[in-house]
């Protein structure tokens, strides 16, 4: 048996991408369409909750498309005659979570082209499914494991250099196309 680390199920962003469905993410989401459709924002907690309910007793699956998300969403608020609600809701899709460590496992030990590679097609299969802000982490780990390295090195420092001015480079190109893509290196 496989266990969660959650009981929410993951949101699909894009056939490459899963984000966590965090209880804050999707409160702060239900209460800036409150505000834009000028309704207390405790009636945005209350219709949060209800989702985490259900997302966490009825949801049949693990998974669960963003586009499907927010339809069930926009349908049950308009079956509580909460339209103007509804028609405020906006799409954004949580904060997508990149491991450095990982696509460093996948492309292997000292291939840095591979890695560059993994996380281009990550940061572009990111944007196209609508996300806004991208967090990638375990950046020191990642830089060790590319430079088969144990200790912190000059080469090392130069890498991570490297792998910084490459995201920077990314987020900048996607930036043209998505204005208030927002980025963060851990």
């Amino acid at each position: 048996m496989i266990a969660l680390p959650a009981e929410l199920p993951f949101i699909r962003i894009s056939q490459e991408n899963l984000a966590l469905c965090e209880p804050a993410w999707l409160q702060q989401t239900l209460k800036n369409a409150a505000n834009a459709a000028e309704v207390p924002e405790w009636l945005a907690e209350d219709v949060s909750k209800g989702v985490e309910c259900y997302l966490k007793n009825h949801y049949p699956g693990t998974v669960i498309e963003v586009g499907d998300l927010f339809d069930r969403i926009r349908s049950t608020l308009h079956n509580l005659g909460l339209n103007d609600l509804a028609d405020h809701l906006d799409d954004c899709p949580p904060p997508i979570r990149i491991s450095l460590t990982e696509l460093a496992r996948k492309a292997g030990p000292g291939f840095e082209l591979g890695f560059f590679q993994l996380l281009q097609r990550q940061f572009h299969a990111a944007a196209d499914g609508g996300a806004r802000q991208l967090v990638c982490y375990g950046l020191r780990t990642c830089v060790k494991r590319l430079a088969t390295a144990e200790k912190w090195s000059p080469r090392c420092r130069k890498l991570e250099a490297e792998i910084r001015d490459f995201l920077q480079q990314q987020h900048r190109t996607l930036c043209d196309d998505i204005p208030d893509l927002r980025l963060a290196i851990n």
